[in-house]
């Protein structure tokens, strides 16, 4: 019960703090050009929508060059059965040739490792896992964008196949 208050607390820090970068002015910064561009970050903020235990975290990533983009994501899940949580490592090719204004489509994989916890009786076990997605960000404005991920698991139990639905801020 303790972990899951500290979790829910982590959920709205982060949250709280990508939505107050977003809003705050920053002297000397040029957001982002409604597309995806070497040397940006961005901080996206998702739930997923795969279980009946909704996953929430965070994704971040930076612009290596032009096309590419690493990062990483943590999402977690809460329910009365366990908790699991999932950091990855993330790499992303985007497609930035594509002329669609204010689109950018990316495809990826996430390299991670899902800590389970149960209880009563439940059972599940940590591990390793892979999960390519397929992804893509509408820019609203040069300081927000809408973010769908659809991901499957090709090693591991636990990523199976589902989406995240995130708000991207450059940060």
């Amino acid at each position: 019960m303790k972990i899951n208050k500290i979790l829910v607390a982590l959920l709205v820090v982060i949250v709280g703090s990508s939505l107050a970068l977003a809003a705050a002015p920053q002297k000397g910064k040029k957001y982002a050009p409604l597309e995806f561009k070497k040397g940006e970050m961005y901080l996206t903020p998702q739930i997923g929508l795969n279980s009946y235990a909704v996953p929430f975290g965070a994704n971040f990533e930076y612009a290596m060059t032009e096309n590419i983009g690493i990062g990483g994501t943590v999402m977690m899940w809460i329910w009365s059965q366990g908790t699991i949580i999932m950091p990855s490592v993330d790499g992303a090719y985007h497609f930035t040739r594509l002329d669609v204004d204010k689109l950018d489509l990316f495809a990826g994989a996430s390299l991670g490792f899902a800590i389970f916890s149960a209880k009563g009786g439940y059972s599940g076990s940590s591990g390793l896992y892979l999960s390519p997605f397929v992804a893509g960000r509408y820019w609203f404005s040069e300081k927000m964008a809408v973010s769908l991920r659809l991901n499957f698991s090709v090693i591991g139990d636990w990523t199976g196949v589902g989406g995240l639905l995130g708000v991207t801020f450059p940060i």
